[in-house]
């Protein structure tokens, strides 16, 4: 890692979160990257006490408080340094950012947040990175059209590999979504998160997770003791 930025991004990927991290000015800086790690060919994270060389591009503003001579205020000026470098890591990540890409952040941080119910918060911490951004990507399309069952399909094919969605004969309205997983509280809260999420309220959906129901002439679902009845 070589930019403050790129500290951002190994938090995240490591799950830390980023206003936990501290970044100090460096005891022995080097001139050729913004941040200080003992092995240059660092690219994980493994603490949280940042390294950096406030000189390296921000000699203008930093040359007269962190000069070798200059001993008040360090307390102050390390506060400083921190709030100042969190502000240009974040300003980094924003940087080139197109529209989608903004709306993307915006609403991932909403959904962390809470804003679209605390439920919901909680169930989409459940799942993974790639997952969030496949659902985020799917939340935006609602904006922009109201096939909400499309979508739906859409984003179950992409979170669970084995996903099989059913529509009702009788029903439109209902539809039966086997998923190919075992049933925990965990894969509960995922999947009525987004059934709540995409579809609407007059939308029927019957889960099933890891045993499929019985169809009549399809040889695979009518294995013996591996099936419901529905």
């Amino acid at each position: 890692m070589n930019y403050v930025w790129e500290v951002l991004l190994a938090a995240e990927n490591n799950h830390v979160d980023r206003r936990e991290l501290r970044f100090m000015p460096a005891k022995n800086p080097g001139p050729y990257v913004e941040v200080s790690f003992a092995d240059l060919n660092t690219v994980s994270l493994d603490t949280t006490q940042i390294e950096v060389n406030p000189l390296y591009r921000f000699s203008n503003i930093f040359s007269g408080l962190f000069a070798p001579d200059v001993l008040e205020y360090q307390d102050t000026r390390h506060i400083f340094l921190d709030v100042f470098m969190h502000y240009m890591a974040g300003a980094d990540l924003l940087s080139g950012m197109h529209k989608q890409e903004f709306f993307y952040w915006f609403l991932t941080e909403e959904m962390q947040g809470g804003a679209f119910g605390e439920k919901a918060a909680e169930a989409f911490s459940l799942f993974d990175k790639k997952e969030q951004r496949v659902i985020i990507t799917f939340v935006l399309g609602l904006y922009r059209m109201a096939h909400h069952k499309e979508l739906f399909i859409h984003v179950v094919k992409k979170i669970y590999r084995n996903v099989i969605v059913y529509e009702g004969r009788d029903k439109a309205e209902t539809n039966f979504l086997y998923i190919g997983k075992k049933e925990t509280e965990d894969e509960r809260k995922k999947i009525h998160f987004l059934v709540d999420t995409f579809l609407p309220f007059n939308e029927n959906v019957e889960i099933f997770y890891d045993e499929h129901f019985g169809i009549i002439d399809v040889e695979e679902t009518m294995v013996l003791d591996g099936i419901l009845l529905i």
